[in-house]
């Protein structure tokens, strides 16, 4: 998957009048990547840059790309995910939106697209809840990019770019007490918001997101809406009896979504289990409880092979 990016990357189209560094950090104990980046490196006109981040956890590893470009005196820091492939116009839709806008943390969506392999019948229902949600959710924030009211989305990491100038002025960094729970992004986007940034969503810069089969089972499915809902109510700050109510209306959709399951099928079961599973994490950050999503325990949801579990 990683080399598939860097397969992207050498296809898609550069902005005018920009200077394009690449920027690479592993997260292991040691490299492993280098003859990839190498090969990479022969097939693009830019700089390209490698550098070892040997304390696990995701945060540590964005902070490493963060301090690489502030190294480089970089204008905009733009992240993907390595699982990810850009689009061809994906980086100039993503500066263009930047610069026209001035913004300081601008974002775009994310097309899932289907894993290579022959999914099951529960696999292809898991992927239409996904694509279901994702096509949602972006046309909302694109909805609310129209209307001047994308300043109030959060802003990830799979599709982001920062103006550094900003970052510096105001001393963010990715919150490194977050290194298996995630939500190190949204927390920072959270930051920006509350210290007054200009922030907003880029609809026209489109990266996408194969999804291999171990993340389209109901197991994953729930352990994932589990965890995020838990960093949502811990991130946002959401008291007690607010995330009790959000949890006891998740719930209740996932008791609705089941006794639609003779007419919804498959389809309405994944999307119980995701309220449920939201719903369950609801409960967990009521009473203190914190996300595990990228413990070591579950690596083999995050990486390619167990040869690389450690990124």
């Amino acid at each position: 998957m990683f080399a598939d990016l860097l397969a992207s990357f050498v296809e898609m189209r550069r902005p005018g009048g920009c200077e394009v560094i690449f920027l690479f950090a592993e997260n292991d104990d040691a490299l492993s990547v280098g003859p990839q980046v190498d090969d990479f490196r022969e097939n693009v006109p830019e700089e390209v840059r490698l550098e070892l981040e040997p304390r696990a956890g995701i945060p540590h590893a964005r902070n490493r790309v963060l301090d690489m470009a502030l190294a480089a005196d970089a204008d905009l820091l733009t992240f993907v995910d390595d699982d990810e492939v850009v689009t061809r116009d994906w980086l100039v839709e993503l500066v263009e939106g930047m610069e026209r806008r001035r913004l300081d943390l601008g974002g775009g969506p994310v097309r899932l697209t289907a894993a290579s392999e022959t999914m099951t019948a529960w696999n292809a229902a898991v992927f239409r809840h996904l694509t279901h949600r994702a096509r949602r959710r972006n046309g909302d924030r694109a909805k609310a990019a129209a209307s001047g009211r994308d300043h109030l989305i959060n802003i990830y990491t799979n599709n982001w770019a920062l103006r550094l100038s900003t970052q510096q002025r105001l001393g963010l960094r990715f919150d490194e007490r977050l290194e298996v729970s995630g939500g190190s992004d949204t927390r920072f986007s959270l930051q920006m918001k509350r210290a007054g940034a200009r922030i907003g969503w880029i609809p026209d810069a489109w990266v996408e997101e194969p999804t291999p089969l171990k993340r389209l089972t109901l197991r994953y499915h729930f352990s994932r809406a589990r965890d995020q809902s838990t960093n949502a109510v811990r991130l946002s700050r959401k008291g007690p009896l607010r995330a009790l109510w959000h949890a006891v209306a998740r719930g209740v959709d996932a008791l609705l979504f089941l006794l639609a399951t003779p007419v919804g099928g498959r389809f309405a079961v994944a999307r119980a289990v995701h309220k449920l599973g939201a719903a369950t994490g609801a409960l967990r950050g009521a009473v203190g409880g914190r996300s595990r999503h990228y413990a070591p325990a579950a690596a083999e949801f995050h990486a390619e092979a167990e040869s690389t579990a450690g990124r």
